[in-house]
């Protein structure tokens, strides 16, 4: 292992922030708050060893403060603070780093970013939510798509042909007896152009 890293996990901070920023600001989060880690800019390096970790704290922590919020049982909190600095974050984290975990939070971000956003104006998080969710863990991928599918379809999401799309892709998606399954079946009766198979 390289010397300085061994300055990281021994906790040196401050001697890291003069050596290597990145680490650095690593070193610095190993102890930092959610929303001071929220509250502190990131622009790691390209190819630097510190940014998928940096960007991955980033993305929990403003996660962390967005979900904090909601109300008991909601599934997203009432204001978008956090959320496009949580999904961001996810989403460069994962471009470093794939993982399913990382897909699973970028998902839900973009989600919750959507639902606070008109119709027209969440196409592009709930494109990137979808893609995100079919790389999230398999019990959470379909739950997830079906979520997305289902707001490509409200009223002013698309043309009729593309939330004829979003349907059929949100009823497979969604499990058998959940209330996406159930939420899907009551949009498509407001979607008589789908036909009755969309």
């Amino acid at each position: 292992m390289r010397w300085l890293p061994l300055w990281l996990l021994a906790g040196c901070a401050s001697v890291a922030s003069i050596a290597d920023p990145p680490l650095g600001q690593l070193a610095r989060w190993q102890s930092a708050s959610p929303a001071e880690i929220a509250a502190e800019p990131l622009d790691c390096p390209p190819g630097h060893v510190a940014c998928p970790p940096l960007y991955s704290r980033k993305a929990e922590a403003c996660m962390s403060l967005a979900m904090g919020r909601r109300a008991a049982g909601a599934a997203c909190p009432p204001v978008a603070d956090f959320l496009r600095c949580a999904a961001d974050s996810y989403a460069a984290a994962r471009s470093l780093s794939p993982s399913q975990r990382l897909a699973d939070g970028e998902a839900q971000a973009r989600l919750c970013l959507a639902e606070h956003a008109t119709p027209g104006d969440a196409r592009s998080d709930l494109a990137l939510a979808a893609r995100a969710a079919a790389e999230a863990p398999p019990e959470r991928a379909a739950l997830l798509g079906a979520r997305a599918a289902l707001a490509a379809t409200r009223p002013g999401a698309g043309t009729a042909g593309e939330r004829c799309a979003a349907l059929r892709a949100g009823l497979r998606l969604a499990p058998a007896d959940s209330r996406e399954a159930a939420d899907l079946a009551r949009r498509r009766a407001t979607l008589p152009e789908c036909g009755d198979h969309p």
